[in-house]
């Protein structure tokens, strides 16, 4: 069962995905402190469509200290008199009963004298003071109003007036509500926290006030305080995304040895086009759940990888979606006719980007169709290849379409600049890159590894930038970065280096490797470039440049990575308790399976066992897992279950039959949330050993029996 999309805001501030806790105490204390005041301050949070303002606004009354009595105003669709009522009844509403009478009678007097003056009214400010004058006597409009903010001191309320989506009013009714506000509602310790986006606010205002930079001034006598709410972070952004997307891609990724699975076609698409443009969380929570809601009207005959990322391609770039099907001999290929295929000169694609109106970014379109369709473009290869239901395949085309440098970016300039002092030994393998490939804040370090990539010659020496990557990426890494960060990036753009890659020396070879405290990240970095090699059909590749030279290195590379991490596992069998994820451990497992490593590894483990340094009982309990880390993401903490498939490829079976078992230690099963400790995980996987045991026991005899 899918949940609508409904864009609808969080209340609860226990839910708040994003970490905006202390922003929220911020602003709140700021609100706190004015309320105390006999003045009226009007504060704006401010942030563009889709940021979660409504959320924040939510976190922020429950935040506020109980004294300061929160309304909430709606300005639409009121003309003049009725909006001043209404903003009037709402303030009044914070009141108590005793005192609202008195109050609404002098509210009603100066609603019918301020209608004309308030019509008058350009400007705020001195000017507007003097208008009224000239309109009105002064004395009868002054003194209703100080009559009404007399009693309302007196009656020592404070109060907060809320005004949510201030950007979706016409000009002429945001004008209006600016006036209203600003003059008629500056009453005692009455306060105003509007929320808006600036770019669109100014545009209207300017169409009204004789363009932005008379808006900008004018906004700026309005709002006292405007409020600036912080940027995502990308890690938060991805996981409403993953949370969606990941089971999918997991289920249609497992069972599947080598190649580029769904899932890391998935994440290389993410990495290098789509998060910059889900930048909030209605753009990430709108996109994720589109995806998943026309993945089920596909009935599950398309591959989700590419159906994903075409559907970002459908809301983010709807002009060249919608014209792809026109392009169909080009980008897919009968099965049956690959060799007779001939694809579109780069040209002919540069103008066809253009004539969808995308002619800033020709070239990075290009570059994503180029993933999801590489037979369709010169020279590309036929590294993303394999898998069923694939985009390109002609037979399932048809079911994808039936249904100034920007704050925060990084300059192509600095980027070559740094690569050429990487290329040229000016900085180091040791050395940072502060300005791009190491920048302090995360998100501007992806755009610049993104780039790096892009901008790379490979057809040079790229020793130096192979190890000046070995160099950041040796270093441990937080599991929860997410499918696309600068160190995911760093693990891409390492795997096109080594399939590169000339011939190099064996012993600079294993000294790369052994950077690799924990070899997980160079793991990683060698199944995208084997997954190439792994689906390239026979003498396919003979006709690339260096290919001869680049499947040598890889090849070199690999079985130093085997030997590195195979050493490097049974070290941490051997360790009771690991600083390292269990995750990152059965993730090296995995590569060296795809490697063909598990005889050398099964070696080595046996070894340690036969000398005593490794004990059977800590072996086997290292293969009890979370069923969470098989894809199975409803699974409570206290779930495990035994490894056995891993276990028999990583020992001799005789010894998982014949070794002696240790009795389980009489211990409480653990709660349904808690996490097993160790020796509750030994206690289950001696339990799960003895039935696995006993089930082969049961088909030797029936073997027997058949004999």
């Amino acid at each position: 069962m899918i949940d609508p999309w409904t864009d609808s805001s969080l209340t609860d501030p226990k839910k708040d995905e994003l970490e905006r806790g202390p922003f929220v105490k911020m602003v709140a204390s700021l609100i706190e402190n004015l309320a105390d005041s006999n003045d009226s301050t009007v504060l704006g949070l401010v942030g563009p469509w889709g940021s979660g303002k409504t959320t924040v606004l939510n976190y922020i009354t429950a935040e506020i200290d109980e004294s300061i009595h929160v309304v909430h105003f709606n300005p639409w669709s009121f003309d003049d008199e009725r909006l001043q009522a209404e903003l009037y009844s709402a303030i009044l509403d914070a009141f108590p009963n005793d005192d609202r009478d008195s109050l609404r009678k002098k509210a009603f007097d100066l609603v019918r004298r301020s209608a004309p003056a308030l019509k008058a009214i350009p400007i705020v400010g001195t000017a507007a003071a003097e208008t009224v004058r000239e309109f009105m006597p002064s004395k009868s409009w002054d003194s209703a109003f100080q009559d009404l903010a007399a009693s309302i001191w007196v009656a020592t309320r404070k109060v907060l007036v809320v005004v949510d989506d201030v950007d979706r009013l016409l000009p002429n009714d945001l004008l209006l509500l600016m006036k209203t506000v600003r003059l008629l509602g500056r009453f005692p310790r009455v306060n105003y926290l509007l929320a808006y986006d600036r770019a669109s606010t100014v545009k209207t205002l300017g169409s009204v006030l004789g363009g932005t930079d008379n808006a900008e001034i004018y906004l700026e006598k309005i709002v006292q305080y405007p409020l600036d709410l912080p940027e995502p972070q990308q890690k938060f952004l991805q996981k409403i995304v993953r949370n969606h997307l990941e089971p999918v891609l997991n289920s249609a990724s497992a069972g599947m040895n080598g190649g580029q699975t769904p899932k890391i076609r998935f994440e290389s698409f993410y990495q290098d086009h789509m998060w910059t443009s889900l930048t909030t969380p209605r753009a990430c929570r709108r996109y994720a759940m589109q995806a998943i809601t026309f993945l089920g009207l596909a009935d599950g005959n398309v591959d989700p990888a590419d159906f994903f990322a075409l559907t970002f391609l459908r809301l983010f770039y709807p002009n060249l979606y919608k014209r792809l099907p026109g392009w169909v001999e080009d980008l897919s290929l009968d099965q049956g006719y690959v060799s007779q295929h001939k694809p579109a000169e780069m040209d002919i694609w540069r103008d066809r980007m253009k004539s969808c109106g995308y002619e800033e970014q020709t070239d990075e379109l290009i570059e994503a169709l180029s993933s999801l369709f590489p037979r369709a473009f010169p020279g590309n290869g036929w590294g993303a290849l394999g898998s069923r239901y694939r985009a390109y395949d002609r037979e399932y085309f048809d079911r994808y379409f039936t249904f100034s440098l920007p704050a925060g970016d990084v300059s192509d300039v600095l980027v070559h600049r740094d690569l050429d002092k990487i290329l040229t030994g000016t900085i180091r393998s040791g050395d940072t890159c502060p300005e791009t490939f190491d920048h302090p804040v995360e998100d501007v370090r992806m755009k610049a590894v993104r780039k790096g990539k892009r901008h790379t010659d490979y057809t040079v020496d790229t020793r130096r930038l192979v190890r000046h990557l070995t160099s950041r990426l040796s270093k441990p890494q937080d599991r929860n970065e997410g499918i696309a960060s600068s160190h995911a990036l760093k693990v891409s753009w390492l795997a096109k280096l080594i399939g590169s890659q000339r011939t190099w020396e064996r012993e600079d070879i294993e000294a790369l490797v052994k950077k690799f405290e924990r070899p997980a990240a160079l793991g990683y970095a060698l199944q995208l470039d084997h997954s190439d090699w792994a689906d390239v059909p026979p003498g396919i590749y003979a006709a690339t440049p260096n290919s001869e030279s680049a499947e040598t290195f890889a090849s070199q590379l690999r079985q130093a990575w085997i030997n590195h991490a195979t050493t490097w596992l049974v070290e941490e069998w051997r360790k009771p308790e690991s600083s390292v994820p269990e995750e990152e451990r059965f993730e090296v497992w995995e590569y060296l399976a795809v490697f063909d490593g598990l005889r050398l590894l099964q070696t080595k483990t046996t070894e340690a066992m036969n000398s005593g340094t490794l004990t059977f009982t800590a072996f086997v309990t290292k293969f009890t897992v979370s069923p969470v880390l098989l894809g199975n993401y409803r699974a409570f903490p206290s779930e495990l279950v035994l490894a056995i498939n891993k276990l028999r490829d990583t020992v001799p079976v005789e010894m998982l039959l014949d070794e002696p078992l240790e009795d389980p230690v009489p211990l409480p099963e653990p709660t349904r949330d808690e996490v097993p400790s160790l020796a509750q995980r030994t206690n289950f996987a001696m339990r799960e050993l003895k039935k696995w045991r006993k089930e082969q026991a049961k088909v030797q005899e029936a073997q027997l029996g058949d004999a």
